[in-house]
């Protein structure tokens, strides 16, 4: 259930999400070169889909010890069968460098993760899955980022910063937030328009800093850390997302989907929204 978001001790956390718009770094770095370093795709065949639950094994179950070992090396649950794995590769390698999936309702109706673990805990009784018809309700959840695309920090409490860059590298830092845009265009595109998550409070308001917004809508548990359940609508994040990370979602999405969905998925967005992306 839980996405790969370890705790972000300060100052650490503002290092995770850059903030590119500063004149600085907007001359230094732009967002849209970075789809020639990583390749958006979703796993299809069995083959694309062991890599993603071997980069999971590595990541929940070597690294973090979030979930135990498994003969395999894969790292699956039952959820599995009913979701979409999308991922991101690194272009010059063909290495996954990060994957994320889409527990989604339309063959199988039963609950969510999250409403499993959180059930009597939810405190925005009008937010909660139940309110919305199954085929559009989603989860986000089993981001993980490969070990070379992190960088380890010295506070053994904090384990791991997924996505941190480094001066050779400057791109890696976008990973994590790449992986949730594609996931948000992979909502849009299948019509999960309602979309579920269980990350730390720190996360969440860092993530809202470039416009992903989420709402929190239950009490904080204990689950390989703090974590709080949490409330998207996808077709509200591409009019709150900064223009720079606009524009990382164009490119993704222009990679991840063929033309057809991607008509589909400006079809989705709320009418308010800058859609120069979208008609370019």
């Amino acid at each position: 259930m839980t996405l790969f978001n370890p705790t972000l001790p300060t100052p650490e956390q503002n290092a995770f999400v850059p903030t590119i718009s500063s004149p600085k770094s907007a001359t230094e770095l732009n967002l849209s070169d970075f789809s020639t370093f990583f390749q958006a795709s979703q796993a299809i065949s069995p083959n694309e889909k062991n890599n993603v639950f071997r980069l999971r094994h590595k990541v929940y179950c070597e690294e973090l010890n979030f979930e135990p070992p498994r003969p395999s090396g894969l790292e699956q649950d039952d959820d599995d069968q009913r979701a979409l794995h999308c991922s991101l590769t690194e272009a010059h390698s063909g290495e996954i460098a990060g994957t994320v999936r889409l527990i989604h309702c339309q063959q199988e109706p039963g609950p969510l993760p999250i409403e499993k673990y959180y059930a009597g805990r939810f405190t925005a009784p009008h937010l909660i899955p139940q309110c919305f018809p199954r085929e559009h309700v989603c989860e986000i959840s089993r981001l993980a980022v490969a070990a070379k695309f992190r960088r380890r920090l010295k506070d053994a409490a904090a384990k791991d910063l997924p996505a941190l860059s480094t001066a050779n590298q400057p791109f890696h830092r976008y990973i994590a937030i790449g992986l949730y845009l594609i996931a948000t265009a992979m909502c849009l595109e299948k019509g999960y328009f309602h979309g579920f998550v269980s990350i730390e409070p720190s996360l969440a308001r860092i993530l809202q800093r470039i416009g992903i917004s989420f709402t929190q809508i239950g009490e904080a548990i204990d689950f390989n850390g703090k974590r709080a359940p949490y409330y998207l609508d996808g077709r509200e994040v591409f009019a709150n997302l900064q223009p720079e990370y606009r524009q990382l979602m164009h490119s993704l999405s222009q990679q991840l989907l063929s033309k057809s969905a991607q008509h589909s998925v400006r079809q989705q967005i709320n009418p308010g929204s800058d859609l120069h992306w979208a008609t370019a």
